[in-house]
């Protein structure tokens, strides 16, 4: 949604706020429109109610919305009820009844929209062909994951992994069965990883993954038997390529930001194809990164072809 307009930055406000939070502004809101619509009976603030049926729909959920929907079409017929005391029940159960219909289809339009929002929002994160993120979405979330790591002294592990030869099969097999490697890498990447780890696809046949890590120890353990894994699979495939990683170790103190991270981590990539593909190049951040064409001395290397 638009946050430049107006009803854009009330939604990212109401997401930003705990159930807890939405639930006590509700109640606080609906209470002063009660409260103001029984003391100038004449001006009808009833339709006021809406807005507050919006958004319980739009941060609570349908089965929230619709409560709170009833609860203001009670809250809307009190003030006539009180103007006219002798009504016939009849009369009240209409204007009850009309009350409640307008504004449960109300809420359920708001629930709709809500639903579509969230489908298109889903489908605009993903890749289309391999269902992880998308390039954007991978580096904005990963931005934030790697500048919230400094403050919680968490370590990372940024991985960039690429298909070698990927190129021979789409020219040797067709696009078809390259599509078949990509989507096959992506789920199982995807099914090692846990739920809070990014996975992404940042190229043709480039992925990308960020890890929180206990330590910089066991990262490059995991970095390592990852590989190991990630190779099996590829290997088990009908069209078998191997792939090579570039793991950049990031410590809690990091003091580079996501895109120079990213960078360290390509090259690492780079240098681990220069050793003849099927390899990691495992590297830290905050230390100097030689280039994909320095000589191999002072290199941490560990070659598993």
């Amino acid at each position: 949604m638009n946050s430049h307009l107006p009803v854009g930055r009330l939604a990212e406000r109401l997401e930003a706020l705990s159930r807890e939070q939405v639930w006590l502004a509700i109640g606080i809101v609906t209470a002063g429109i009660a409260f103001v619509d029984r003391a100038l009976p004449g001006v009808g603030f009833a339709p006021v109610y809406m807005t507050v049926i919006c958004a319980a729909c739009w941060r609570l959920g349908p089965r929230s919305g619709y409560f709170v929907a009833v609860v203001a079409a009670f809250l809307a017929v009190v003030p006539s009820l009180e103007a006219a005391p002798d009504a016939s029940a009849t009369l009240l159960a209409f204007r009850i009844g009309v009350r409640i219909v307008m504004f449960m289809f109300i809420a359920a339009t708001i629930t709709s929209f809500r639903y579509s929002y969230d489908r298109e929002l889903f489908h605009a994160h993903q890749d289309r062909m391999t269902g992880t993120l998308n390039k954007e979405v991978f580096h904005r979330r990963s931005a934030k994951v790697i500048e919230d790591a400094k403050h919680t002294d968490q370590a990372l592990l940024l991985i960039i992994l690429d298909l070698d030869d990927f190129k021979a099969v789409n020219s040797r097999e067709g696009h078809r069965a390259g599509d078949e490697v990509l989507r096959s890498f992506a789920k199982g990447v995807s099914s090692i990883m846990r739920r809070e780890d990014l996975v992404g696809r940042i190229g043709g046949d480039e992925f990308a993954l960020l890890v929180r890590v206990p330590s910089m120890a066991e990262g490059q353990i995991f970095a390592l038997e990852l590989h190991r894994r990630l190779s099996a699979l590829l290997t088990s495939s009908p069209h078998p390529v191997t792939c090579s990683m570039g793991a950049l170790l990031v410590p809690p103190d990091n003091a580079r930001n996501a895109s120079e991270l990213m960078h360290a981590a390509d090259l690492a990539m780079y240098r681990a194809k220069q050793t003849g593909k099927n390899a990691v190049e495992i590297a830290k951040g905050g230390e100097p990164q030689p280039s994909p064409l320095a000589g191999r001395r002072g290199r941490r290397r560990q070659s598993l072809a």
